[in-house]
């Protein structure tokens, strides 16, 4: 697998070995420098020594052998739009849509760039979603058109529709949580956010779509921003934690000993969070014409929906 980065300012006039073990940790000194010996790394296309120096700017490749990937990923994917600009990807869960760790070949950016038939070398993601969150992802085909999707991100322009569901019913059934995110202390392995006095303004809409009893509810939601884990965070702050989200539900030791695992939980009905990205809407932005880019509900949602219906 070739993977290439550019030299930041912070490691101007440094040793080859030293920018690669300091920026890339996810390999130890030693492992840098077997690759270095056995050539496989390289610097504006010429191969690196052990005496290479590189400076900002630089571009530095290498050719990472491939490592067994630590679970099964679903590559289930489908493109569900297309044109000469954009494409939208109906993404499954348990998918990263990237990585530039040693595991960047389980990504959805790099299967679609390299293994997808036919490639799409040139794609590059224009937003995100979390690994077991499924749904639209909207990825741009050149480098303005990519720019012109990140304004039109950036400036709350593209609409975005979201399905969950929840535990419990949210009264009302309808509302607007106003609540601002920043990360909070964690322990060592644990990346979680929630609401705290000085973050970040975050805005989300809700509409109750279906419950079932008093137990679980269908919402529909309505992101104003893209704040990291706000839909999670904005759930869990009001009392209707995400059905099957983990890192919202457990303390932090407890996460980690599940995290070790992953064993599914006996009471958690789906083994992932039940969110999907359902719509998004905007005016393209090299058209200028409304782009609407819908993903239906996949099966495991599906099959939720089916048993708590039973349930009720």
């Amino acid at each position: 697998m070739q993977v290439s980065s550019k030299v930041t300012a912070v490691y101007k006039q440094t040793p080859v070995l030293d920018y690669l073990a300091g920026r890339f940790t996810y390999r130890s000194r030693a492992e840098w420098a077997g690759l270095v010996a056995d050539g496989r790394v390289s610097c504006n296309g010429r191969v690196c020594t052990s005496d290479t120096i590189v400076t900002q700017g630089d571009v530095v490749a290498c050719d990472l052998p491939d490592v067994p990937l630590p679970e099964k990923f679903d590559f289930n994917y489908q493109i569900i739009y297309e044109d000469a600009w954009l494409l939208g990807i109906n993404k499954p869960a348990n998918l990263l849509v990237h990585d530039k760790r040693q595991f960047a070949q389980a990504s959805l950016i790099y299967h679609l760039r390299t293994r997808h038939m036919p490639p799409y070398p040139e794609a590059r993601l224009a937003n995100r979603l979390d690994k077991d969150t499924s749904g639209v992802i909207v990825a741009a085909r050149d480098d303005r058109t990519l720019r012109l999707m990140q304004q039109l991100f950036a400036s709350q322009q593209v609409h975005k529709e979201y399905l969950a569901v929840v535990r419990g019913v949210p009264v009302p059934a309808t509302g607007i949580i106003d609540l601002p995110i920043g990360r909070v202390d964690s322990l060592p392995g644990v990346y979680r956010f929630g609401v705290v006095a000085g973050g970040k303004t975050a805005v989300t809409n809700y509409e109750t779509v279906q419950t079932f009893g008093d137990q679980y509810a269908l919402l529909r939601l309505f992101p104003k921003t893209g704040r990291t884990h706000q839909l999670r965070v904005h759930l869990q702050a009001i009392g209707h934690t995400i059905v099957g989200d983990v890192l919202y539900t457990l303390p932090d030791a407890e996460y980690l000993a599940w995290f070790a695992t992953r064993q599914p939980l006996p009471h958690e009905p789906i083994t992932r969070q039940a969110l999907h990205c359902a719509r998004v809407e905007f005016e393209h932005p090299r058209t200028a014409r409304p782009c609407i880019i819908t993903a239906p509900l996949p099966p495991d949602l599906e099959e939720l929906l089916k048993g708590l219906e039973k349930g009720r």
